[in-house]
């Protein structure tokens, strides 16, 4: 298993319902390989920093590291 970090932000239907996958929101590849699937250009293993998603997306991934508020 790996975690992967979105690159961009997107959206996308399945089963009748919209979800929308924040940049720098992490999912690993086994538990979320469909999500992953999607979109795969829109992923990579490399760690979102404040240099590449800025200060404040950096912080919230930090706090929600898979891009949702629970």
């Amino acid at each position: 298993m790996a975690a992967n970090y979105a690159t961009v932000a997107y959206s996308y239907e399945a089963g009748g319902k919209s979800f929308y996958i924040p940049a720098g929101a992490t999912r690993d590849t086994v538990s979320d390989a469909a999500v992953i699937a999607t979109w795969a250009a829109n992923w990579t293993a490399t760690v979102p920093t404040a240099t590449t998603v800025g200060a404040l997306e950096a912080g919230w991934l930090g706090a929600y590291p898979r891009g949702t508020v629970s």
